[in-house]
């Protein structure tokens, strides 16, 4: 049995901050950032300095769908682990879909 990674419940995902316009001064050290996408100096994962900019291009310009894939591709999450559940917040936000295409072709 393969193990599927959680997913955000609906009621999750609207509970999710939006984007907003970062300060003009952000060094991304300061969490003060109220959002997901706000400051793309902010460290997301702290074990191997993973900024937030690298995972939303990672995400974007690769079509990343799962925390697997961004740990794959940007090492953001295999560290410690505790970013995960941030890094799901940036795969909601940003990515194309959270759920691989389902081919039913016979």
């Amino acid at each position: 049995m393969e193990l599927q990674p959680p997913t955000l419940e609906l009621a999750e995902l609207a509970e999710l901050p939006t984007a907003a316009a970062a300060p003009a001064d952000c060094t991304g050290t300061c969490n003060t950032c109220p959002a997901v996408g706000s400051c793309p100096d902010r460290v997301v994962c702290k074990c191997l300095r993973v900024t937030e900019e690298v995972v939303i291009t990672a995400i974007t310009s690769l079509g990343l769908r799962t925390v697997k894939e961004v740990r794959t591709v940007t090492e953001a999450g295999t560290g410690c682990n505790c970013c995960h559940r941030e890094l799901r917040a940036y795969l909601a936000v940003y990515s194309s879909s959270s759920s691989p295409n389902m081919c039913s072709a016979k």
